[in-house]
C-alpha cells in the first residue's frame, strides 16, 4: 500500500482492461521519477489471467467467450475422468496383467487399432470435411457424444475377452471421427472468439486451459480409483455431465454467420413478423442435436423443399428437362448470378449459381429459393406455417401468396401425377417474384448488417458447379462416328443424336469443333417493383375453384 503526500504524477498507466496501475511521480525536490504500484491479491488474480486468458481479455474476444470457456472447463475434466477410468479396462482388455497374454499379441492389436484410426480419420474428413463449418457446433456436441460411446463400449471390454482387437479397432474409428471433428469444431469456435486477429493467442490459452484441467482431472481419476476402484457409477455420472456440460458450452455460442439453420430462421421471422433478429437471438434457437433428421428437416418443414446450392446442371438433365422450358427459365434470370430450377414433384429446388456469383449472390439465391419454394406451396395448396395469420392479421407476403394461389396465370399447365405437389410455377410467377426479391433483398441485406450479422462470408454448404456462358464453333467439315455427332456443311451448325451422351473428352478437336467462352454484357436489374397484376386483384376475393 502506499500514500502520496506530495509530487506531480507525470503518468498514469494501466495494463489493458484490467485493474492492474502504476503511477509515475516525481517527488518535490527530487530529479528523478519513482514508480508507485500497489502489491495487492489481485496482482495475483491478474497473473492467472495472463496465464490462461488471450491478451487484451476481455476486449480481445467475444462476449460469449468466457461462457463457453467455463462449460469446456467443465466438460474437458468429465471427460478426463472417465478416459482414466476407460484406459484401466483398454490395458486389461490388451493384457496387462494377465500371465498368458504375449507381448507380440498386444502388439499387434495395438497397431491394427490404429491403423483402423487413421482410415477412419481419411475417411471422415473426405465425406464429412465441408459440413464441420456449416455445423460446427452440431458436430462439436456429436464430437463429444461419440468420444463417450466410444468409451462406454471400452470399459464394457473384459466382456468381450475374444474380441478385443475387433472391439478396439471400432472404438478407434470412433474416437479417429472425434479427433477430426473436434479439431476442426474448435479451430472454428477460435476463429469466432478471436477479435483482433488473434487466433494464434486464443487457441494457445485454451490449450493452457485443457492442460491444466487433465491435470487436475487425471490426479482426480486416479484418487477415484485409488478408493472406489473402476466404479460404473461415477464413470455413467461423469458421462451424463460431460454431454450437459457440452451442450451448455455450444449453446452459449452465438455465431454471426450464417449458415442453413439460422438462415432459414431470419427468413422465416422476416417473413412472418416483418423484424429481422439478432445473432444472438437467432443462436438461442438454432437447432442442434436433432437438425437435418427425419421430419425435423428444416427447409422442408418452413418452405416445402430441399434446398440444393451450387448442384450440376447434369442432375435436370437426367429428368428429361425440355430444353424450351430450360432456356425460359434461363431468361427470368438472365441478370442474376444463379439460376433456381424447382423440381415440384420431388420438393427439391435447384440452386445453379454462375461463375461470377459473389457471396452477398448466393445469399440472395437462397433467400430466393426459400420464397420461390414457398410460392409454389402456395399454388398447391399444400398448407405451411408462413400461409397462416399471425395474430389474426395475414402478413403482406402472405397476401402475396393468397393472391398467387386464387390466379390462375400463376400456374404452369404442366402436371405431375402421384405428387403431393402436382402443379409447376409459371414463367410469369417466376418473373414476378424475382422483382418481388430484386426489392427485398436490399433492404433485409441492410438490416442484417446493422443488427451485428457478418455478410462477409457464409457458411451455407455450397457444392462447386458452376454455369458459364460458351458459344460452339466449327472447325472443320467431318463427322466423328463414336461422339455419335454429324455437321451440316449447309449451315455450319454441329448437331448430336438425342440417344447418346457426348463425351467431349473422346472427341478430336481437329475433327469436330471447340467451345469458346462467349462473354455477355449485363446490367443491375434495378426494375421497380410493378404493382399486382389485374387478375390477382379481380380474382383475390374470389376462391379458386380446382
Amino acid at each position: 500500500m502506499y500514500t502520496i503526500h506530495e509530487g506531480e504524477i507525470v503518468f498514469k498507466e494501466k495494463y489493458g482492461s484490467v485493474a492492474q496501475t502504476r503511477l509515475y511521480v516525481k517527488p518535490p525536490e527530487q530529479e528523478t521519477i519513482v514508480t508507485l504500484e500497489e502489491q495487492s491479491v489481485r496482482d495475483y488474480i491478474n497473473f492467472f489471467k495472463k496465464l490462461f486468458l488471450p491478451q487484451g481479455y476481455p476486449d480481445s474476444v467475444t462476449n460469449d467467450y468466457i461462457t463457453y470457456q467455463f462449460w469446456d472447463t467443465a466438460q474437458a475434466f468429465c471427460s478426463t475422468i472417465t478416459g482414466t477410468l476407460a484406459t484401466q479396462e483398454v490395458l486389461r482388455g490388451v493384457g496387462v496383467g494377465d500371465t498368458n497374454a504375449t507381448p507380440l499379441a498386444a502388439t499387434i492389436t495395438w497397431v491394427l487399432k490404429d491403423a483402423c484410426g487413421h482410415l477412419g480419420r481419411i475417411m471422415f474428413a473426405y465425406s464429412h470435411g465441408s459440413y464441420l463449418d456449416a455445423y460446427s457446433k452440431k458436430w462439436r456436441l456429436y464430437a463429444d457424444t461419440l468420444n463417450d460411446a466410444a468409451m462406454c463400449i471400452e470399459v464394457a471390454l473384459p466382456w468381450f475377452k475374444h474380441f478385443t482387437t475387433l472391439v478396439l479397432c471400432i472404438t478407434t474409428i470412433m474416437k479417429s471421427i472425434v479427433g477430426v471433428a473436434g479439431g476442426a469444431t474448435r479451430a472454428a469456435m477460435t476463429q469466432h472468439h478471436a477479435l483482433r486477429g488473434n487466433m494464434a493467442d486464443v487457441s494457445a490459452k485454451d490449450s493452457a486451459q485443457e492442460t491444466a484441467v487433465n491435470l487436475i482431472g487425471s490426479l482426480t481419476a486416479l484418487l477415484i480409483i485409488g478408493m472406489f476402484g473402476n466404479s460404473m457409477v461415477i464413470f455413467g455420472t461423469m458421462i451424463i455431465l460431460h454431454i450437459m456440460f457440452n451442450y451448455f458450452a455450444v449453446r452459449a455460442v452465438c455465431l454471426r454467420t450464417l449458415n442453413e439453420p439460422r438462415f432459414l430462421q431470419v427468413i422465416d421471422v422476416y417473413l412472418k413478423e416483418e423484424m429481422l433478429l439478432s445473432p444472438c437471438e437467432i443462436n438461442k434457437n438454432e437447432p442442434i442435436v436433432f437438425y437435418q433428421m427425419g421430419t425435423n428437416i428444416l427447409d422442408l418443414k418452413l418452405c416445402g423443399f430441399k434446398i440444393k446450392t451450387g448442384m450440376s446442371m447434369k442432375t435436370l438433365m437426367d429428368q428429361n428437362v425440355k430444353a424450351l422450358y430450360v432456356k425460359k427459365i434461363n431468361e427470368v434470370y438472365q441478370y442474376r448470378e444463379y439460376v433456381l430450377f424447382p423440381d415440384v414433384a420431388r420438393r427439391k429446388m435447384y440452386v445453379v449459381l454462375r461463375e461470377t456469383a459473389t457471396i452477398s449472390d448466393t445469399l440472395c439465391a437462397y433467400f430466393h429459393a426459400v420464397l420461390l419454394s414457398i410460392v409454389i406451396c402456395a399454388i398447391n395448396d399444400f398448407p405451411l406455417a408462413v400461409h397462416k395469420p399471425q395474430n389474426n392479421i395475414l402478413k403482406p407476403f402472405g397476401e402475396v401468396c393468397l393472391a398467387l394461389q386464387q390466379a390462375e396465370w400463376s400456374r404452369d399447365e404442366t402436371r405431375h401425377q402421384n405428387a403431393i405437389l402436382d402443379q409447376s410455377p409459371s414463367i410469369e410467377l417466376m418473373v414476378y417474384l424475382d422483382k418481388i426479391v430484386n426489392q427485398e433483398w436490399i433492404q433485409m441485406k441492410r438490416g442484417l448488417l446493422n443488427i451485428g450479422w457478418d455478410l462477409s462470408k457464409h457458411l451455407l454448404v455450397v457444392d462447386e458447379w458452376r454455369i458459364c456462358t460458351a458459344r460452339i464453333v466449327t472447325r472443320a467439315i467431318s463427322v466423328d462416328k463414336t461422339a455419335n455427332a454429324s455437321l451440316l456443311p449447309s449451315s455450319q451448325v454441329i448437331t448430336f443424336s438425342e440417344s447418346k451422351n457426348i463425351n467431349i473428352a473422346d472427341i478430336e478437336e481437329r475433327d469436330t469443333y471447340t467451345i469458346e467462352p462467349e462473354t455477355i454484357e449485363k446490367s443491375v436489374n434495378n426494375t421497380a417493383l410493378p404493382n399486382m397484376p389485374q387478375e390477382i386483384v379481380k380474382e383475390g376475393s374470389k376462391p379458386r375453384s380446382k
